[in-house]
Formats: structure tokens, C-alpha cells, sequence
């Protein structure tokens, strides 16, 4: 159970507030709250104790080490990630604090972290946040305004280098359109046209690392620099090497320990990220030891990699840890419907037919994967059945430019018996290809001009290779010509830039509730923009209109039905072939470590609710 410790002798005084959607309404001024609910509710009152999935009284010390694939060589924000000291909060940073920090156990809820309260416009035109006085970075300077607005004016300068940032950040951050400073510690973001703006930005712009401007101010942030940087997170850096490790210490006196976010979390006295070039290297050292824990994507390691002593002796612990925060497609295909002959629905449609989803489950991934049969899959706003009365009316608009089966029929996948003959469906996709104007005719598929149909594949890992190979026999059974080209990364790029691909394989994930990335994935406007997201060239009005649906939604049933239109909409388009949902990570770890008696519903604290266990580790004695 939560606690409140004290009385909120804070909000008679400052702005206090969040976004609350659904009494923010019910009154002229905008309300004063403690945290970022897109729903306008909150299980936790102000001032509370701590979440109920931490264990308050958790030790402290020890050390966790864990690997990285990430081949850093410098300190600065620019380039490759540093492990722990990433802008986005998704990078898992110790180093910095972030403006808001998420409850595991509530969807689309932040409490107040860096930010003491924060106060939005009902109409969604400017956010106002008060820092908290006694935040600070290792140097003890204060945390102030100016430090925020240096962070997010960092952030927009790259806008014009998207090969630097991601283009759904771009998306996030083109909404400010200017900040203000009121002191040391408030400040106001005035935000664009408030179309498509809701509390989801507000939690956007909260999941922000803050940079300390005094510190780069004084360097160049912009060069690479081996200085460790200053921070105000629970962790500063105590040792390094490049292309060997990274060595982070718990900070005893950080400045936020006492608050409840904070409390019964940040547990080791020490975190090591040892690098890892290669994933079988990595997997070796954690089966000797030297790793504590790992998560496994490989199905063939899951399955059998893992059949050693320490496990048969309990030593080893394997398990699913919980994570709904983003839902979505970890892998799909992407048909590039900038590509004229990919134009046609018809055709997409045989393409996601050819390929045999239940041969592919059981004999690459062996039920490894769960199946997504929705871009919001395993979530109450997933397109389940038929269109309901507000679904109706979200689409009805747009009748004419939707097929008629998403109004009569539900949407589903194709299965097979999984044993690679699937004649059926291949005549159903032979069927589409016709009514699209491709034949057989001289043992290949050719349109009335006597053209080839050609399809180009772009990969970029033997591991994608060996997923594409068996699809590709699939589609010469059918009589397309197929070329599969895998490439360097600089040759990635320039072909992802120069949308010179057919097919290629990308994931799409969303956060739940949905914020900006939407746009960027789906969005008529970032279609052709070089290196986005919309990578299958999605230009559709009702794909576009339901967009702005959800991001403008103020009820959760408006959000359900807004979601579920987009759903259908991109479902019955054939836009992309899903192949692996996003769903909980399958982990290993060695059995050193206490935790809470339940994970949270919608992640599993690792590592910040864990701690180490010295009676566990104790038992466990490994051999040089």
C-alpha cells in the first residue's frame, strides 16, 4: 500500500500539477496536481511514500554487472549511446534525471521527479513546471530552468541533422514553440497549434534526460570528450575503458533518495556495463559467470543454450519479465508503397498471405514469439471484431476510401498446418495478383505490358537473411523475380534515404498511451521524409484523421475507439506483414539478487528495484 508521510503543504504554494484530462474540463482553470496523468486519475497521493512495487526497506551495496553491445568512445550526447547516460529515459539513464518519472503499475501516469509539479492550458497551448529547489547536479549546482531550456534547445538545433536523431523526436519536440523562463526554477513551454497535443506530449517532453548547461557551456557538446560529464542522477561515473567497460557508482547523497518515486530503488553500490562485440561472446560469459544477468532473443539458446550445472543447481533463474508500456511489432515487413507496383492493396494482401507465418513459428522460432495479429497488440485497444457504434462514426467519414470487409468482417491473419504446403492460400494470393493485372505467362508474373513483377529485398544481418530465404521461395512459387541485397550500414542508409527498397524489415513500437511517434510512423506528412519512420510511404486521409483522433482523445473511451479505427484502418491495408509482437523480455540472470515479492504490471523494475543478496550469493562458488 501507499503512504502519504505528510501532509501536501506544498500546493497552496506552488504549481503543483499535472495533467488531469477528465476533471481539467469540469472547471474553468486548469487544475494543480503532482504528477502527469493522461487519464486525469492518480493512485498515488502527494507526497507519497513510495510505489507499491519497490521494497522501501531494500539493502544497499554490492555490484551488478551487465553487457553492452554498445561501442561508445565518448561522453558527449552525440553519436553512439553511452550505456546508462542516454537523452531518452528508453536508454535506462543513472547518470541524469529526467523531468517525470512513470508508475509501473498505471498506464500513462508520471510522478513529478526532477519536476516538483507541472500545470498545463486547457486547450493545450503552454505547460508550466516548477523544479524542485534541492535538486542537484554532482558538483552541487543547483538543477535550474536554464538547464531545461538548454537541453531542449539542443535537442531542436538537430532537427535539421536527422541523421543524428530519430525523426520521431523531431515530431515530439517541433511543438514547442518557444520557452520561457520565470527564475530559477519555473518555466513555461508554449506549444504550436494545440492539434494533436495532449498530455501524451506533456510525458514526451518529461521522459527527457536534463543536461547541465553550466558544464557544457565550458565544453564543446557537440566533440567527442573521454571527460566523464557531470550529472544529477543516482549514479556518476567512477571508471572506464573504451571498447572495455564502464563503471558507474551509487551516489550516497543524491538529491532525490528521500522521494517516493526514488525510494527502495537504486539498490547496488556499483553498476558495470562490460562490452560485448559479439552476442555468442557475451552469452559464453554469462554461462561462466561473468555476466549477472542477460536478456535472450535467440529461440535456439532459449531453448537448449542454457543446459548447464549452475542451472540443473538452481544457480540460474529464467523468466519473462512483464513490459506493456510499448506495444507493437518488434519485426515486420515493410512494403514500400512509394513503389508503384506496391500500390495496390490486392497486391500487398498476396504478399502477406505468401508468407507462412505457422511454418516460420514452428521451425525458425520454435514458439519463441507470440504472433501479432494488431499494431496494438495484447491491449484492450487492439481492432477485435467488428467496428463498434464509435468506431462507426470515427470512419464513416471515410467509407468510401475503406475497403468494405473492415466494416463487415473482422480482421484476421491467415494460419496453416505449419508443414510448408499451404495450397490454399497461395491460389487465394494467385487470385489477388490476377485482379491486380499479374499473370503467369512464360513461368513468370507479368502485367499486360509483358513487365516482371520484381521485388528487392534489403537486409542488413545474416540473421535477416535467414528469416527472407524461405519467404522468397514462397514468392517464386507465385512468379515474382526476387532480389535480396544485404548491405553495410553506410549502404543502408543511403538506401533507406533514397526509399530504393521493396521490402525490409523494421519494427514499430508505440507507447501506451500513444504520444507523437504515431505521426511519425503513419503520417501522411512524413512519407517521404529521408530516413523516417513511415517507412512503408503510409499516405492514406483516414489513416491521417485517425491519427489526430488519438492524440487528441481526452477520455480513455474516446482513445479506445480512436485506436482501434487507426488499427483496422492499417490492418486491412496490408502495410506491413507482422512477424514478432513486443511483449515481455525473456531473461536469465544468476540467482544473486533480492526482489520485490511482485513485478509491476506494466514493467518489471530491473534493475532499480532489485538489490543484492549476500546469503544468495553466497552459495553459489564458480571455478576460474
Amino acid at each position: 500500500m501507499c503512504r502519504k508521510t505528510r501532509a501536501p503543504e506544498r500546493l497552496g504554494r506552488s504549481f503543483a500539477a499535472a495533467v488531469a484530462l477528465g476533471a481539467a474540463f469540469a472547471v474553468a482553470e486548469p487544475t494543480f496536481q503532482h504528477g502527469v496523468s493522461y487519464f486525469g486519475e492518480f493512485k498515488y497521493p502527494p507526497d507519497f511514500e513510495h510505489f507499491d512495487y519497490v521494497n522501501p526497506d531494500s539493502p544497499k551495496g554490492g555490484m551488478l554487472v551487465l553487457e553492452s553491445n554498445s561501442n561508445w568512445r565518448a561522453f558527449n550526447p552525440e553519436g553512439v549511446a553511452t550505456p546508462g547516460a542516454g537523452i531518452i529515459m528508453g536508454s535506462a539513464p543513472v547518470l541524469y534525471d529526467t523531468l517525470f518519472i512513470p508508475a509501473d503499475d498505471e498506464l500513462g501516469t508520471f510522478y513529478g521527479n526532477l519536476a516538483e509539479a507541472v500545470m498545463m492550458a486547457d486547450d493545450f497551448t503552454w505547460v508550466r513546471i516548477r523544479l524542485r529547489p534541492e535538486a542537484r547536479w554532482h558538483d552541487g549546482t543547483p538543477v535550474t530552468a536554464r538547464d531545461v531550456v538548454f537541453t531542449f534547445d539542443y535537442l531542436r538545433d538537430k532537427l535539421d541533422k536527422p541523421r543524428k536523431i530519430r525523426d520521431n523526436l523531431q515530431s515530439a519536440y517541433s511543438v514547442i514553440r518557444s520557452m520561457q523562463v520565470h527564475g530559477d526554477h519555473e518555466l513555461t513551454f508554449h506549444l504550436q497549434k494545440p492539434s494533436g497535443v495532449n498530455a501524451g506530449v506533456v510525458i514526451s517532453l518529461g521522459k527527457i534526460a536534463i543536461l547541465p548547461e553550466h558544464y557544457w557551456r565550458k565544453h564543446d557538446i557537440t566533440e567527442p570528450t573521454l571527460a566523464p560529464p557531470i550529472g544529477s542522477g543516482p549514479y556518476r561515473i567512477a571508471d572506464f575503458k573504451v571498447s572495455g567497460f564502464l563503471l558507474y557508482e551509487r551516489v550516497p547523497g543524491y538529491w532525490g533518495r528521500h522521494l517516493g518515486v526514488h525510494r527502495g530503488r537504486y539498490n547496488f553500490d556499483r553498476i558495470r556495463y562490460d562490452y560485448y562485440r559479439d552476442a555468442t561472446v557475451a552469452r559464453e560469459a554469462f554461462r561462466k559467470g561473468l555476466i549477472d544477468y542477460r536478456q535472450e532473443t535467440d529461440p535456439r539458446y532459449w531453448h537448449e543454450g542454457y543446459n548447464i550445472p549452475a542451472r540443473d543447481k538452481g544457480w540460474i533463474v529464467m523468466r519473462r519479465h512483464n513490459f506493456g508500456t510499448y506495444v507493437g511489432l518488434i519485426r515486420a515487413f515493410v512494403l514500400n508503397t512509394r513503389r508503384e507496383n506496391l500500390k495496390d492493396v490486392r497486391v500487398r494482401e498476396a504478399l502477406t498471405l505468401a508468407f507462412d507465418y505457422d511454418w516460420y513459428d514452428r521451425v525458425i522460432t520454435q514458439g519463441f514469439y507470440t504472433r501479432p495479429e494488431s499494431y496494438f497488440s495484447q491491449t484492450s485497444f487492439s481492432a477485435i471484431g467488428l467496428p463498434d457504434p464509435a468506431e462507426v462514426a470515427l470512419l464513416a467519414p471515410f467509407r468510401d476510401q475503406l475497403p468494405k470487409r473492415l466494416f463487415a468482417q473482422p480482421f484476421g491473419l491467415t494460419r496453416s498446418g505449419g508443414v510448408g504446403r499451404n495450397r490454399d492460400v497461395m491460389l487465394r494470393a494467385r487470385e489477388l495478383l490476377r485482379g491486380s493485372g499479374w499473370t503467369i505467362r512464360e513461368g513468370a508474373l507479368r502485367n499486360a505490358a509483358g513487365e516482371q513483377f520484381e521485388l528487392s529485398f534489403v537486409i542488413r544481418s545474416v540473421a535477416e537473411k535467414r528469416l527472407v530465404t524461405p519467404y522468397v521461395d514462397q514468392l517464386h512459387r507465385l512468379g515474382f523475380r526476387t532480389q535480396v541485397r544485404m548491405l553495410e550500414p553506410a549502404q543502408y542508409i543511403n538506401t533507406m534515404r533514397e526509399f530504393d527498397f521493396d521490402i525490409s524489415l523494421h519494427g514499430v513500437g508505440i507507447g501506451q498511451p500513444p504520444t507523437l511517434e504515431l505521426v511519425s510512423y503513419f503520417h501522411s506528412r512524413n512519407a517521404q521524409m529521408p530516413l523516417g519512420s513511415n517507412h512503408a510511404g503510409i499516405q492514406h486521409d483516414a489513416v491521417d484523421a485517425m491519427v489526430m483522433q488519438v492524440l487528441n482523445a481526452r477520455t480513455k473511451e474516446d482513445l479506445t475507439a480512436a485506436q482501434r479505427a487507426l488499427d483496422r484502418i492499417l490492418l486491412w491495408n496490408f502495410y506491413l506483414i507482422p512477424l514478432i509482437s513486443i511483449e515481455g523480455p525473456r531473461v536469465l540472470y544468476w540467482d544473486r539478487f533480492g526482489r520485490p515479492p511482485f513485478d509491476a504490471e506494466f514493467r518489471t523494475g530491473f534493475p532499480d528495484t532489485w538489490w543484492h543478496d549476500e546469503a544468495k550469493a553466497a552459495r553459489i562458488t564458480l571455478s576460474n
